[in-house]
């Protein structure tokens, strides 16, 4: 599995959440990679009209080496705060790089999504919305997705819920149960 999250803050909240299930999924025996997109390069989609054309992405970043992972991952979390109604600036760039997988028709693998999106006021629905649009274009069918959701105004704050962090451990023993199950 692999965790790809998308927050600016390593350690912040929505890195936390993504921790629990992480340690949850291992108790499970279920290895998770977990990419921390603020940690790599990944640079915007440039959008060139002859992206299907393309052997590959003219970018010299870790986008490729990324996608590599989460396409030939057999579950996938996908995590972001809330940032002005929608997803991080990173979480964005990295779905949009995603479109020269779709141009190329290739899908992803995964049996199982869990999303994590935490926010300080609004704009779950709109988040949540985005990485189902992100998964049901980078998928070839039908996927269980299970998700997390929550408030947390100040960095730390998540750490200080127990609810949200079960929600996490919830989350993590849905994605094991559909990927043990063979979903």
């Amino acid at each position: 599995m692999v965790a790809v999250v998308g927050s600016p803050r390593p350690h912040g909240n929505t890195a936390l959440l993504v921790d629990v299930a992480h340690e949850e999924l291992g108790r499970r025996g279920i290895r998770v990679d977990k990419i921390v997109l603020s940690e790599r390069r990944m640079a915007g989609c440039l959008g060139h009209d002859d992206c299907a054309d393309r052997r590959a992405c003219p970018h010299g970043d870790d986008a490729a080496d990324i996608l590599d992972a989460v396409y030939a991952a057999d579950g996938l979390i996908l995590a972001t705060p809330v940032y002005y109604e929608n997803v991080s600036a990173q979480m964005k760039a990295f779905m949009d790089r995603n479109v020269f997988r779709y141009a190329h028709d290739e899908w992803l693998r995964a049996k199982v999504v869990g999303l994590v999106a935490i926010t300080a006021e609004t704009g779950l629905d709109e988040t949540l919305a985005a990485l189902r649009r992100y998964v049901a274009l980078s998928t070839d069918g039908e996927v269980p997705i299970f998700s997390v959701r929550g408030y947390a105004d100040a960095a730390g704050s998540a750490a200080k819920q127990p609810e949200l962090l079960a929600a996490a451990r919830r989350l993590a023993s849905d994605l094991a149960a559909a990927l043990l199950s063979g979903a």
